[in-house]
């Protein structure tokens, strides 16, 4: 390396400014042009604190590697580089969509019940950025309405009662705004990743669909359950008898049952293959669920029927697949949590 060439050089550095990194690149093209026989190579970082570029030059040899920079006065100093600002309280980031501490407190009331909790952090900052990239937004005369639908779902039907929802999860106006628009956005995105796919798919799995109405026992072991199970069988029992031994169980406290409907798929995930061709007076099971084990005993079928509850459903399935592809190849970046435990959640969301 020539001192020409370090001088040239920097100065290229200097001249870089607050430029982003597609027009840096662009530009390393006339400096490369005028030393034709120098191996270059231009790195950069972001800095969050101040949201710019710090950028590096590599000149790599045989010997090693030359790195060239440029700080000027107004840079952020050399202490505080990769910091990030505490009021930020960034939980994660997913090609470079940041998770904040109150997105996850917003998030958290619809997901005690569900353990895969670093999934539906990850869903949200990827579905985040697709609706940045693909400029889906709520209007501001949509906003109301938005926030009445949310409202009424969650039984919030007075201002008294939004208030104290509010109150107990520490949320804003400003907030709650935020997360209505969130979810209209998801549901946006719901719509436009399914696109024209929903009549086919459903055609394709038409009898995933079917809507089954059945008694769902949980007994804490496995041989209560199956001898239970085996008394169904045996006997020419029907729906009304099932659901009055369901309840007598329930009562003396050696099972808690329901009667519950759902989608055949809901049960075929649960119970298997056992479940694909089930109908009225089936018993299915028992399988390790809940904490227990359980079976269901099927009342009653409905076929298939593409209504716009089974559209939504349908909708969401796609969604998840979209998701599981986004997952695969996304570049997540945890602020918490060891490396080890990281590297594992990492590596679970692209399995």
């Amino acid at each position: 390396m020539t001192a020409e060439l370090l001088e040239n050089a920097l100065e290229w550095l200097r001249e870089l400014g607050d430029v982003r990194p597609k027009e840096a690149r662009e530009r390393l093209g006339a400096l490369r042009a005028r030393y034709p026989g120098i191996a270059m190579r231009l790195v950069w970082q972001r800095e969050a604190a101040t949201d710019q570029y710090h950028y590096d030059l590599l000149f790599p040899s045989a010997e090693g590697t030359t790195s060239l920079a440029f700080a000027p006065d107004r840079a952020i100093p050399w202490p505080l580089r990769n910091s990030q600002r505490a009021g930020e309280q960034l939980v994660l980031r997913v090609n470079g969509t940041d998770m904040l501490i109150e997105q996850v407190i917003s998030l958290l009331d619809v997901l005690w019940d569900d353990a895969a909790l670093s999934r539906r952090l990850v869903n949200a900052c990827l579905i985040g950025q697709a609706a940045d990239v693909e400029d889906i937004g709520l209007p501001d005369d949509r906003l109301q309405e938005a926030m009445d639908a949310f409202r009424r779902a969650r039984g919030l039907l007075t201002a008294q009662a939004t208030r104290a929802w509010m109150a107990e999860r520490g949320v804003s106006h400003a907030q709650l705004e935020r997360i209505v628009a969130v979810e209209a956005a998801v549901a946006a995105l719901r719509q436009r990743v399914a696109g024209g796919r929903v009549e086919d798919f459903f055609a394709d799995h038409r009898d995933a669909f079917d809507r089954l109405r059945v008694v769902r026992s949980r007994y804490a072991d496995q041989a209560h359950a199956e001898t239970a199970v085996a008394r169904l069988r045996a006997a020419d029992v029907r729906g009304a008898e099932v659901v009055a031994m369901a309840t007598e169980e329930s009562l003396a406290g050696l099972a808690t049952s329901r009667i519950e409907g759902g989608y055949r798929e809901d049960l075929i995930t649960s119970y298997g293959a056992e479940a694909v061709e089930a109908q009225a007076g089936t018993v299915i099971g028992p399988a390790a669920l809940e904490g227990g084990f359980c079976f269901a005993y099927v009342l009653a079928v409905e076929p298939a029927v593409l209504d716009r509850f089974t559209r939504k459903f349908i909708e969401e399935q796609l969604l998840d697949e979209w998701l599981r592809e986004q997952r695969r190849h996304a570049h997540v970046e945890w602020f918490w949590g060891n490396k080890s435990r990281t590297d594992e959640l990492t590596a679970d969301l692209r399995s």
